[in-house]
């Protein structure tokens, strides 16, 4: 699949974004197991909120870390996490 830039992201719905206090760090859960994210990782994710565009998530978090030129890290991300199912796009 491949990324759509125009379309808002959301978990897929076989996982399931979690604070995990005993690793001290998110962790992405589903069936079979766990996967643990890193900060930078964890901050995405957590905009996919099924509301948030590519855009709108460089934007956000820009924002919030008084940083700029981030897009081409979350545009990896995001098409990593598209291919290993983690998020889905809406229509």
């Amino acid at each position: 699949m491949s990324l759509n830039i125009e379309q808002a992201f959301k978990l897929s719905p076989t996982y399931r974004l979690q604070w995990e206090e005993a690793q001290n760090m998110f962790v992405l859960l589903y069936p079979e197991g766990l996967i643990e994210l890193n900060q930078s990782s964890a901050e995405i994710l957590q905009v996919c909120d099924g509301q948030n565009t590519q855009a709108n998530i460089v934007t956000l978090l820009e924002k919030k870390f008084s940083v700029s030129g981030l897009e081409g890290d979350i545009n990896n991300f995001l098409n990593t996490a598209l291919g290993n199912g983690w998020i889905t796009q809406s229509a």
